[in-house]
């Protein structure tokens, strides 16, 4: 099926621009096609952001379940406060 006619089906919504890069770069290294939405808009001075997210990721129907598995695997590397989390030497 072409790309161009199957549907894109939302599998996360990133918190900022790292969150984003490491989700990215995880479908990226497994070679999953996906389109980045972001919610910033200028002319609201980035109002939806804090009520949605930063952005949401969007991928093929084929990959979803491979794409879902990958994105719920990379956990949001700030806390609720904004400071960066530390990771134990266990979680590495």
């Amino acid at each position: 099926m072409n790309p161009d006619q199957e549907e894109l089906i939302q599998v996360g919504i990133t918190e900022d621009d790292i969150h984003e890069a490491f989700i990215t770069s995880a479908l990226d290294d497994a070679g999953i096609h996906y389109v980045v939405q972001g919610y910033h808009d200028e002319a609201f001075d980035g109002l939806f952001e804090s009520v949605k997210g930063h952005s949401r990721i969007l991928v093929l129907e084929d990959d979803v379940t491979e794409a879902e598995e990958i994105v719920q695997s990379i956990p949001n590397p700030k806390n609720e406060i904004g400071d960066m989390i530390e990771m134990d030497e266990e979680d590495e």
